[in-house]
């Protein structure tokens, strides 16, 4: 029986017959015992300089190993997951689907317990104002005179606050400025002092304010012209 042996690859180099010499017929089969792929011409043809033999003249048929080979590198080149091994699904080891109502199955999502709130209530609660520790605003407003939401400190701090104002009489200059308050007044005659008195918190500062009555005239007071 005659043996029929299709164009073949049994030395160096891999892939099919490519470059300026040679020639192929439209469907001749080459095989690449090397690098064990098959190749299928598409066209008759006659390498040369002009017009070389190239990859594109065949239809490829890549081996299994060569295949599974190939895949591999594409899905480590896409960085694919172990999810893109995984089936849908709501069962063991399969990836759920989000449903038309945007949301995960129910049957997947696990019980939550109620969350413990104010006074042991639990689950959706409602939780009112007293219940806070506060006041409603009309009690506030109806105690808006009263000093009971401040502290003692705070308390001690405002009784201490005195309102006070010195007035003038009708006979009295109010000096507008500094500088004409400086010129008016007579030297040493107006007596200033103050203290500051720790007993208070915070520390109060008494001022005290008064005429050195030599310094100004009395009804006993000379007037003295001086000698020469």
């Amino acid at each position: 029986m005659a043996v029929i042996q299709i164009k073949r690859r049994t030395s160096a180099g891999t892939g099919p017959i490519v470059g300026t010499a040679g020639t192929i017929k439209a469907g001749e089969p080459l095989i690449d015992l090397n690098g064990t792929n098959l190749y299928i011409s598409k066209a008759d043809k006659t390498g040369s300089s002009a017009n070389p033999l190239t990859s594109n003249d065949y239809i490829e048929f890549a081996s299994k190993a060569n295949a599974e080979a190939t895949m591999d590198s594409k899905i480590s080149a896409l960085g694919l997951g172990t999810a893109s091994k995984k089936n849908t699904g709501t069962t063991n080891g399969t990836v759920p689907l989000i449903g038309a109502d945007g949301k995960l199955p129910t049957s997947i999502i696990p019980a939550v317990s109620p969350v413990t709130s104010v006074n042991s209530k639990t689950g959706a609660v409602v939780i009112t104002l007293a219940e806070l520790g506060g006041v409603a605003a009309s009690t506030y407003n109806a105690h808006e005179s009263s000093n009971l939401h401040l502290t003692d400190d705070q308390r001690t701090k405002i009784s201490n606050i005195k309102n006070v104002a010195l007035m003038q009489g009708v006979g009295a200059k109010f000096d507008t400025t500094k500088a004409s308050f400086d010129a008016s007044v007579l030297d040493n005659g107006l007596v200033l002092h103050s203290i500051q008195d720790t007993n208070y918190n915070p520390v109060k500062t008494f001022y005290y304010i008064g005429i050195d009555k030599t310094k100004v005239l009395t009804p006993t007071s000379v007037i003295d012209g001086g000698t020469y």
